[in-house]
């Protein structure tokens, strides 16, 4: 009995020992958790090129600006033509219910400073050779040389022409392409003559003299980029 006290005063002896430790002057220190650095893993491997694309699949035509490189749709022209644009030129779109194109500005007005490039259905509904003698009619009009072509993949006939005079190819005053009309400039003149399943369409390249070996490359640059979506 006596060996069991013993044990039991030395436990008590040893807790309140560890009880007056803790309950010292100085207060407890805060527990200090080290901070955790991650590193990212690292390759050698350069980081990826990225690219942008401007235009995904084609666009609607809206009249009046610049476009940028890509493909472009009429939606009141028809048949629908589509653009495809490789570089930005500065020549402003258009399109009626009777004409579509690029020209250098918004109004030609008296001026002969007028370049541009343009696809008309007016004479849809007359064949290749009607078309030729509509055309022969104009006195201000000097055709010249016929060649076969292709547009679109489409076969026609491209003309080689001079405009003496500043004349109009067509107008028409009534229903809903009131004022329509198409008017080309003294100097060279491209025309072609399309055959589609759609009907006839004409295309004409018209500049100033002094402009012409400039704008030409361009012309046949946007000639190479037409398509017709819908006769495919």
């Amino acid at each position: 009995m006596r060996r069991r006290r013993s044990i039991t005063m030395a436990g008590s002896g040893v807790v309140l020992a560890l009880m007056l430790a803790g309950c010292g002057g100085s207060e407890p220190s805060a527990t200090t958790v080290p901070a955790t650095t991650v590193t990212p893993p690292t390759t050698s491997q350069a980081p990826e090129a990225t690219t942008t694309t401007l235009n995904s699949g084609p666009q609607p035509l809206v009249s009046g600006g610049l476009l940028e490189p890509g493909e472009y749709v009429t939606t009141v022209f028809e048949p629908r033509v589509m653009y495809r644009i490789e570089q930005k030129h500065l020549l402003r779109v258009f399109q009626n219910e009777r004409v579509t194109g690029f020209e250098n500005m918004l109004n030609v007005g008296a001026t002969d400073s007028f370049k541009g490039i343009g696809i008309q259905n007016f004479w849809h509904g007359l064949t290749p050779e009607e078309v030729i003698e509509k055309l022969e009619e104009i006195e201000q009009i000097e055709l010249g040389q016929a060649t076969e072509t292709e547009i679109g993949g489409f076969p026609g006939r491209r003309i080689e022409a001079v405009v003496k005079l500043r004349v109009g190819l067509w107008m028409t005053l009534a229903g809903g392409d009131q004022g329509r009309s198409w008017e080309v400039i003294p100097g060279p003149l491209d025309i072609i003559i399309l055959e589609t399943p759609a009907g006839t369409l004409l295309i004409t390249i018209n500049a100033p003299t002094n402009e012409w070996d400039e704008f030409l490359p361009i012309a046949e640059e946007i000639l190479a980029g037409i398509s017709f979506p819908d006769l495919d």
